[in-house]
């Protein structure tokens, strides 16, 4: 059950991610390599000869989770339609965000939102990004909502939809 669970995730995202990109007026800020000008073209791949260097927290943001999460975080990305079954987190909303401990957001975020319970759209990063960049998008979450995790607000959460605490 899970593969046809994560399969649909995938071409989720996949069909989202195209839908984005013929979006008009959707604009992303393209990855470059250090010391590259604002004006100059988007640079991906490094040169020949040239040392990759490893993205930043905040490249990885704007390259893979704004389009959902949007460019600010607040969950008013691109693929954020009506259509939509759950809307994409705001993760700016300390208040909602404190539910959640360092280990929820790493789990969500390496396998997916289904991992915690939470939207299956979301896919799993965890084939994407090392586990050392996992966490310093943990930490840019953590900026964004200004907030800690809070053992109460998760308790509030659980029992709001009438689970038990994990």
């Amino acid at each position: 059950m899970k593969t046809p669970l994560r399969f649909l995730a995938a071409a989720s995202f996949l069909a989202l991610t195209i839908a984005a990109g013929a979006s008009e007026g959707a604009e992303q800020a393209p990855l470059r390599r250090a010391g590259d000008k604002a004006g100059s073209p988007a640079a991906l791949p490094p040169k020949p000869g040239e040392t990759a260097r490893r993205a930043s927290a905040e490249e990885h943001f704007r390259w893979f989770c704004v389009q959902c999460h949007g460019p600010k975080g607040d969950g008013k990305g691109v693929n954020n339609t009506k259509k939509l079954p759950v809307s994409p987190r705001d993760l700016t909303d300390g208040k909602d965000m404190a539910q959640f401990s360092d280990a929820d957001m790493v789990r969500t975020i390496t396998r997916g939102g289904a991992a915690n319970d939470l939207s299956p759209i979301m896919p799993p990063w965890g084939n994407v990004f090392t586990k050392g960049e996992i966490r310093d998008l943990v930490a840019l979450i953590r900026r964004m909502c200004r907030c800690r995790f809070d053992p109460k607000a998760k308790e509030r959460f659980l029992k709001e939809q009438g689970k038990a605490a994990r």
